[in-house]
């Protein structure tokens, strides 16, 4: 058989197995998400008593709901990852009175996720001692939450979210002492919050995220997308049906001793300028938001904003080197702002929780562009969110 021939009969051969190639089925999905979810009445239609959109993490969902709202006779309708697989069946009416969870499965079943739902029938509450907070379950951070008086005694509200289940993804803190937002004694009354800006290591360098600055605040975090797009991550605000009029609380700060940026490369620039904190209380529309929330792009730009509250951050700002623990807790009170909003505030929009209110301390107020100065501390305590 000539070499002409052989390659002939070789040729067809050859792009069968190509062909065959291209059109094996792809490697299993190792994705174990919750997409989506609604929440549904025993009648399997949407519940008209959830109040603004359903708040979905990584292992989360939570969803606030009228005190008309039957919690003993619920499904849920979720979007999985491609190909995931989740048990018990959400489509089974459930008593949510308490929390439920549910186990996703990736289609590959390497990999598996638990979610834990938890729909609360109370109003955000609008007083914020600090006194709750415990380790999270992998005891590496502490997480803050509120109570409430129940039927059946307190009611755990999980309204507060901070960045150290990012900052635990950069392997810098080894304590729960070590992350940026910590509970601490020595609140102005009882229990408080300290909140320090702290380098995030060799990891933070690679990743371009040299920085984490202590934060807390009204909203959710979703740590999957971290690293990603740490700005678009970060969701503030919960449903309120309110109008607010004034922010107080006390605080005490001290800055770090050198302002630094991130260059390009993810080295540690060091840059002109002092670092301050930052306290602000925004109330917003949530109506044609992505994801229903305002995130770090847009939480102090969003032309759904309809108030503004914001601690003026010059003041009492104390030296690096200072001990706090010798420093006085100072006072702050500081007006929601309506005026010159593009969006008014309408009473029975706020009626029908179609407003979000979210309240946020930092150490450092660049800190969401990773640029603020290592040892930057601000305490709080005693937050009230005073309304009409």
């Amino acid at each position: 058989m000539s070499d002409m021939k052989r390659r002939m009969l070789l040729f067809p051969a050859l792009i069968g197995v190509l062909c065959f190639s291209c059109i094996q089925a792809e490697e299993p999905n190792a994705e174990a998400d919750i997409e989506e979810c609604v929440i549904l009445n025993a009648n399997g239609q949407p519940d008209q008593n959830i109040k603004g959109k359903v708040v979905l993490t990584n292992t989360r969902i939570m969803a606030q709901a009228t005190p008309y709202i039957d919690l003993t006779q619920l499904a849920l309708d979720v979007k999985l990852t491609p190909g995931a697989t989740i048990a018990p069946a959400p489509s089974k009416v459930l008593d949510y009175s308490t929390i439920q969870k549910f186990t996703v499965t990736s289609e590959s079943g390497e990999w598996q996720k638990e979610y834990t739902v938890t729909i609360d029938t109370f109003d955000l509450p609008t007083k914020y001692r600090f006194e709750q907070s415990e380790l999270n379950e992998s005891g590496k951070y502490f997480e803050f939450f509120e109570t409430t008086e129940g039927k059946e005694g307190l009611i755990r509200q999980n309204i507060w979210a901070s960045g150290n289940a990012g900052f635990s993804l950069t392997g810098a803190g080894s304590t729960p002492d070590d992350f940026p937002t910590v509970s601490v004694v020595n609140g102005k009354e009882g229990m408080g919050v300290r909140l320090e800006t702290k380098s995030t290591g060799p990891f933070g360098q690679i990743a371009k995220m040299p920085i984490a600055a202590g934060n807390l605040f009204i909203g959710s975090f979703d740590v999957a997308n971290a690293l990603n797009d740490a700005m678009k991550a970060t969701r503030f605000g919960l449903a309120f049906g309110k109008k607010p009029v004034e922010l107080k609380g006390y605080y005490k700060y001290k800055r770090g001793a050198q302002l630094t940026d991130v260059a390009a490369d993810g080295d540690t620039l060091h840059i002109a300028g002092e670092d301050t904190f930052d306290i602000y209380a925004v109330l917003y529309k949530s109506e044609g938001l992505e994801e229903g929330t305002l995130d770090g792009d847009n939480v102090l730009s969003s032309k759904n904003i309809i108030a503004l509250a914001r601690v003026d951050n010059t003041q009492h700002v104390n030296p690096p080197g200072t001990d706090l623990n010798n420093v006085e807790y100072t006072p702050f009170s500081v007006k929601f702002d309506y005026e010159d909003k593009a969006t008014p505030f309408n009473e029975e929009e706020a009626r029908a929780y179609k407003y979000n209110l979210t309240v946020v301390f930092t150490s450092s107020v660049r800190g969401a562009e990773f640029v603020g100065a290592i040892g930057s501390v601000l305490y709080v305590d005693e937050v009230e969110v005073v309304c009409e």
